[in-house]
């Protein structure tokens, strides 16, 4: 692991160099409120009563308690109507809509039902916010038609007036570290460029993509943590692309920041636990044409039904992931604690 005068830096020049690329991938839930400051001259008075938040608690609780509830009920409909899926549909946004309508697609393809799923009792995090998009956090089980039951950690923001969809879902590995909350209950929000902790949130998505590509070797090893989500891809990648060579094929592996929005809360020690989403892009490409074992590279509801011979397939995924993130006085590392994803699109010629 590399000192912490190094992960510093390191994570001071990408900042540098990011800044030019402008709007990237990143949009936050929102810079906590600056304090007001008293009257100069007069009399002290008594501190103003805190603004009504964004999103009240009570507001979280009914929109959340609405979403579980339809999911439930059109979750177990059979058969399903279209307008069950067109309502499923309408309570996702961004990444989690990308992967509910690859889910819905397959199963429709391969004439299997979708997951069913019912919900346990939610815990909710509500960020402290006085404007911007409105949104909030719940970690919640969820528990499968077999039985088993996993935590998950849901992001949901608000579209409209009463709009509120899940943007982001990803199954949680290990429990979320405690949230820093006021006197209230209100959890508090950080902005793109939080400078008091190892990895600004804006900063999370490209630095775990560099690392899902290169490993310990890149530049953002010391930064995050080796695990299946970050330097295994590496691995992968390496080891795939040197097995296809032998089967004539080239192998590509690419990790990017998704277009989504990005969501970041305090952590009661100082860190952050931030939600976000990457890209993966796969491609195979036959350097011997006809190679007919690009067959084998498609999903198995994109098979083609003449089995033609392809010279590229690529998939790309959809990741939505939560990671924690230490204070800048920490010597600790990054973690990617949650994790969901699947296939969204697949093209080939």
């Amino acid at each position: 692991m590399r000192g912490h005068g190094r992960r510093g830096l390191l994570a001071f020049a990408l900042a540098l160099t990011t800044v030019a690329a402008g709007a990237a991938a990143c949009s936050s839930g929102g810079d906590p409120a600056a304090g007001r400051s008293p009257s100069a001259g007069g009399p002290a008075s008594a501190p103003a009563p805190p603004a009504r938040p964004l999103v009240t608690l009570a507001e979280a609780a009914g929109a959340l308690k609405d979403i579980l509830s339809a999911d439930g009920i059109l979750g177990s409909a059979v058969p399903r109507l279209p307008a069950d899926r067109n309502h499923l549909l309408r309570q996702a946004a961004d990444g989690h809509l990308a992967l509910t309508q690859a889910a819905l697609r397959s199963s429709e393809i391969m004439r299997e039902d979708p997951p069913r799923y019912t919900w346990g009792e939610p815990r909710l995090l509500v960020p402290r916010l006085e404007q911007g998009p409105g949104w909030f956090a719940a970690v919640v089980d969820r528990r499968e038609e077999g039985g088993e039951s996993r935590p998950v950690m849901l992001t949901v923001t608000r579209q409209g007036e009463d709009d509120w969809r899940i943007s982001s879902l990803s199954l949680l590995d290990s429990a979320i570290p405690g949230i820093a909350q006021d006197a209230e209950g209100y959890a508090t929000a950080l902005g793109g460029d939080d400078p008091g902790v190892q990895i600004s949130p804006r900063l999370m998505a490209p630095l775990h993509a560099t690392t899902a590509e290169e490993g310990s070797a890149g530049f953002a090893a010391g930064l995050i943590a080796e695990g299946p989500h970050t330097t295994a891809h590496a691995t992968e990648i390496t080891a795939t692309r040197a097995e296809e060579k032998d089967s004539c094929l080239g192998y590509g592996s690419i990790f990017a920041a998704a277009g989504y929005p990005v969501h970041a809360l305090r952590t009661s020690d100082g860190g952050a636990l931030i939600a976000y989403s990457l890209i993966r892009t796969t491609t195979w490409t036959a350097k011997v044409y006809p190679c007919a074992e690009l067959i084998a590279k498609l999903p198995e509801q994109e098979r083609l039904p003449d089995s033609s011979p392809l010279k590229e397939v690529r998939t790309v995924e959809t990741q939505q992931y939560v990671s924690t993130v230490p204070p800048k006085t920490s010597r600790e590392l990054a973690r990617v604690i949650g994790y969901a994803g699947g296939i969204t699109k697949v093209t080939s010629s």
